[in-house]
């Protein structure tokens, strides 16, 4: 750390990321400011600087080797910090950097500490049972749905669930077919929910989420519960539901709610006719089905399913951030990461959830083509993750479009071309660039999108490389009322084209269909001579000769 990134930080105050200690405090105190903040967002601790950024310096002699052997010997896991002395306006500080850490760390005494925010600014406070156990499965190092539940026995399963569980399966031909003809017990041992404890064979937390009595789920895992929440435009609750019910009957019941609070609208468009619900069930299903299966069950809040009328918004909360690496703008790049492994492969396998593994990417495709905006999960921070759906009215003419690409080829547009052609329709154009930095998608998949939407002749593009520019075609803008946007786009780009043409001939001394080819190879043979013909009807150009020796001159 130079002086100037010292005086920098300092300026900024004491934050989560930054604790400033005068050089009197304690080596305990300070162990436990250092396991604090490796357990929170990780950062520094500045040592020789008053609570009021007034720098006071070090009073006694600082070693950073000896100061990181005695900060491993009273950790556990032994931690690896940095530290250096850096001198400014006269004075020394200790700069001891903390890394975030995956794991969870303690002092060597046995104290789990975090740093929180409190009224009075950040704090250490304990870190607690459930806590360290939330803390852990999102790293993807333990499954809390896996664990037994020692007071529970077998008389806490409920026989009615596992008839429904059965009837489950039988209704989604995605499903273990297989389980239908076993046993109660070979169901749980298939499906791993139950497990040994103490010599005694109990169900997990999954096993009891999925098939167990209410009243035990209630007494045994209070932090489950879920809400159903219906506010109408004058912002009364219209539905109020909440319930504790295991997780398959509460999946079937949220799903009568949500039919019941989700008309559909008959949208036409000439002979074009189709009906759109306001939210994509399947989308609403498959979000669902994850926040059940990644909230964390040892946090106490509920999940929420909140439809607002007034707005139009059909929002899905529950409590447990994204796992680690995972972020609302990357939620479609990273690949499956549950935080309940147990409990996410008895869903899959009881056909509720994508046997793939990749329900976000249907959730998003679900909402795009049915004309809708992609879902939203920008309001989710690391205590809890948000999606939110817009009910409002449909794009009829993009549903036709869609429609007409069906018809035509006899496919249906994947997720990465519903994704390009709705943000080039929302932008009007888009670099190849500004496509990769939005979508977060595998370029050489992005590429070949782009250039599949051209062959379909959704989009155009006009330039080369990463500053290649790419909108809707002249019949997509057309049906979309676009017209405007895409004769302006589209003279602009052939203005240019036009004036390299003349000045290559002006060069040259003439210019062939070949050489207009080199020089805009996002043209077809086609194109390249309906510029050229162009310009020789505008008389800018004349045609010489014929067929292969046809060239065109300046007039």
């Amino acid at each position: 750390m130079t002086p100037e990134e010292l005086r920098s930080l300092i300026q900024s105050g004491e934050s989560l990321e930054v604790e400033f200690k005068r050089d009197d405090v304690s080596d305990n105190d300070l162990i436990e400011e250092i396991v604090c903040i490796a357990n929170g967002p990780g950062g520094w601790i500045l040592l020789g600087v008053e609570d009021d950024g007034a720098i006071s310096g070090l009073k006694h002699d600082f070693d950073p080797g000896q100061f990181l052997a005695l900060v491993q010997g009273r950790t556990q896991p032994p931690l690896a910090i940095r530290a250096r002395v850096v001198e400014l306006d006269g004075q020394r500080v200790a700069a001891i950097h903390i890394p975030k850490q995956r794991h969870v760390v303690a002092t060597s005494s046995g104290k789990y500490l975090q740093r929180a925010p409190t009224l009075h600014g950040p704090e250490c406070r304990p870190l607690y049972p459930h806590e360290i156990s939330s803390r852990l499965s999102v790293g993807g190092n333990y499954d809390f749905s896996a664990q037994p539940v020692p007071s529970a026995t077998w008389d806490d399963l409920d026989p009615l669930e596992f008839d429904r569980l059965r009837q489950t399966i039988s209704l989604n031909p995605g499903a273990d077919q297989i389980l239908l003809d076993d046993s109660n017990e070979q169901i749980v041992r298939a499906l791993r929910l139950t497990a040994e404890f103490d010599g005694q064979i109990v169900p997990t937390v999954a096993g009891l989420l999925l098939l167990g009595r209410q009243d035990t789920i209630q007494r045994l895992l209070p932090a489950h519960e879920a809400a159903f929440q219906v506010t109408g435009p004058d912002l009364n609750m219209r539905v109020n539901e909440f319930t504790r019910a295991p997780l398959i009957k509460l999946f079937e019941r949220f799903g009568e709610l949500f039919s019941a609070h989700n008309p559909q609208e008959e949208l036409r468009s000439g002979m074009f006719r189709v009906d759109v619900p306001r939210f994509p069930p399947e989308a609403f299903r498959e979000a669902l089905a994850n926040a059940l299966v990644h909230r964390d069950y040892a946090a106490l809040n509920a999940v929420y399913v909140q439809i607002q009328e007034g707005s139009d918004e059909l929002t899905i909360i529950n409590p447990g951030g994204f796992p680690e690496g995972v972020t609302p703008d990357n939620v479609l790049a990273v690949g499956p990461r549950p935080r309940n492994p147990a409990l996410a492969d008895a869903f899959k396998r009881i056909g509720i959830v994508e046997r793939r593994g990749r329900g976000i990417e249907r959730i998003f495709r679900e909402a795009l083509k049915s004309g809708k905006r992609p879902p939203n999960y920008g309001g989710s921070t690391n205590t809890l993750v948000r999606v939110t759906f817009h009910g409002g009215p449909a794009d009829v003419a993009l549903l036709k479009v869609l429609h007409d690409v069906q018809k035509r080829t006899g496919r249906l547009l994947d997720l990465p071309h519903l994704l390009l052609l709705w943000l080039i329709r929302e932008r009007g154009e888009v670099t190849l660039g500004e496509a990769l930095d939005s979508l977060r998608m595998d370029p050489a998949l992005s590429r070949r999108v782009l250039e599949e939407l051209l062959d379909l002749g959704l989009i155009e593009a006009k330039g080369q490389g990463r500053g290649r520019k790419y909108f809707l075609s002249m019949g997509v803008a057309t049906a979309l009322g676009k017209k405007t946007a895409y004769t302006r786009r589209s003279g602009i780009a052939r203005a240019r084209q036009e004036a390299i043409v003349l000045e290559h001939a002006k060069k040259h001394g003439k210019i062939t269909r070949k050489d207009v080819l080199l020089l805009f190879p996002e043209l077809s043979e086609r194109q390249a001579t309906g510029l050229l013909e162009a310009m020789v009807r505008k008389g800018n150009l004349r045609a010489m000769g014929r067929k292969g020796g046809k060239h065109y001159i300046l007039p």
